[in-house]
Formats: structure tokens, sequence, C-alpha cells
């Protein structure tokens, strides 16, 4: 696949970076049907890169990361009968067993989330509804001080999707429910003060600097135990303790096994920056 995927949507790899970018800046980078295929092809094709080490999703514009899912195209499909989720009328599929849809869930989140590189959300602007759950979905966000936050679903007789499961994990119980049943803005200030975003920011330059920054250490460590960490850590929360430390205890293992477990106390000792094999 070409380094460039066609709008609203474009795909770059620099430096072992993969950058993606909602292109929609005239919609506030709202998620439509095709901005939302585009999104799942980019994160899978990250993902099978072995040349990619992380991912970055920003949004175009300079006005919003992404205000969500598009309320027009909504409105339109709703009109002519469509579900918003689920099969379409008329559909001639039987199933043995029919999938309960995830409330209000978009396509390309499973995508963004199921991706095992590191994940980075750079938020500048409106990040709302369907754009904040994107961003969920990414390992750690930063932002800039302009950035607002919400889930206005329940003013447009909506559920939330994957918020309504990670939101109260990630931040307060209290804070979690407050931005869910009110719809109400958050400002970056807050979102930074309960743990919603990892990095605040003045500005868009400053935050790309913590970007690469955050990036360069991404870079030092073994790009296997990386992702090893991400999947104990995430898979694991929902374990009792001793289930976690068994499951952690599979990886340590395979990781002790691997060329790269010496790489790293040899380099160490030569006092040189390790150079990872991956294997």
């Amino acid at each position: 696949m070409s380094d460039t995927l066609s709008s609203p949507l474009d795909y770059s790899v620099r430096d072992g970076v993969a950058y993606v970018t909602m292109n929609r800046p005239e919609a506030l980078n709202a998620l439509n049907r095709e901005l939302q295929r585009a999104l799942a092809e980019a994160f899978v094709t990250a993902d099978r890169d072995d040349d990619v080490l992380a991912v970055v999703l920003q949004g175009a514009g300079g006005r919003a990361f992404s205000v969500g899912g598009d309320l027009k195209a909504m409105a339109s499909r709703l009109e002519s009968g469509e579900p918003l989720v689920g099969d379409a009328p008329g559909s001639a599929r039987i199933r043995a067993h029919q999938p309960v849809a995830k409330p209000g869930a978009l396509p390309g989140m499973d995508e963004i989330y199921a991706c095992s590189k590191p994940t980075i959300a750079a938020v500048d602007g409106y990040t709302l509804g369907g754009g904040l759950e994107i961003a969920l979905y990414c390992d750690f966000r930063f932002a800039t001080r302009q950035s607002v936050f919400a889930l206005p679903e329940p003013k447009r007789n909506l559920l939330a999707g994957p918020a309504l499961v990670h939101l109260s994990r990630m931040i307060p119980l209290g804070e979690a429910l407050f931005m869910e049943l009110t719809g109400a803005r958050m400002s970056a200030e807050r979102a930074y003060a309960i743990g919603l975003v990892q990095g605040l920011f003045p500005d868009r330059a400053q935050m790309d600097d913590a970007v690469a920054a955050a990036l360069s250490e991404l870079r030092e460590n073994s790009p296997v135990a990386v992702q090893f960490l991400k999947r104990v850590v995430r898979e694991g929360r929902d374990m009792t303790v001793e289930q976690h430390w068994r499951f952690a205890e599979m990886f340590l293992h395979t990781l002790t096994t691997m060329d790269d477990a010496l790489e790293g106390p040899r380099a160490f000792v030569e006092k040189r920056p390790p150079e990872w094999k991956g294997r």
C-alpha cells in the first residue's frame, strides 16, 4: 500500500511513525462513512507495517480534532429508513446468533483500539462525541489549551459508544457521569486536571514538540516489549491480580527467550544505544 491514502484522510510514515490526519476541515473533521473506513484502513496498515513503531492521530484545519459523527449524514440515513447500527433493512442474512451492536459505535474504532503499536492522539480544537471516543481509544492524549471536550449524544437522543465503557475506567466516576449525562463541554485545563489528557500545551507547535519528544522516548525501547506491555496492561485490567500476574508472565517468558533479551543489558554495559532486532 502506498504511503498516501485518498482524502478525507492523509496517511504518511516518517522515521518509523505513521501520521494519520483526518482531513475534513470544512466539516470540522466530522466522521462520515468514508472517513471511518479510511481510519480503519490506516490503523490496520500501520499495525501490519513492521517499520512503523508508533501512530499519531490528528485533525486538519486547526479548529477541531473531530466533532464526532456527521449528523447531516446520520439524519439522511434515518430518513431513508436505514438503521444507525446493525444490518440494513431487507438484509437476507440469517444468523444463529445476531451480535449486539455497540451503542453508537463507529467503524474504525475497533481498528484503533486493536492496534498493537503505541498510539497518540494530538488534540487541537473541538473534540466531541465520536471524536472524543477515537481519542479515548488511543493510548494517550496530548492537547492544546484551545481544545474542548464533550459527549453531546444525549442532546440528540443518542447514546455514546465506547465512552460508556471506557471513560469511567480512565477518569473518576463522577467526572465521567457528568460528561455523559449532561453533554456539557469541558475545557482542556479541566481535562488535564482529571487525567483525560496526559499533556497540555499553549499551542499546536509546542504540542507537536511534546509529541516528538514522546516518540523519541518510545524509539529507545524494545518495540516488542512495548507492544507486549500495551497488551498486558489493557487486557489485564479486567482480571484479578493473580490472573494479571500469570498473564504478564507469559509475555515475560517470551521476551527473555528473544534475541533482544541480551541486547538491552549488552548495550548498557557497552554504553551505547541498543540496536533492537524485534525478534
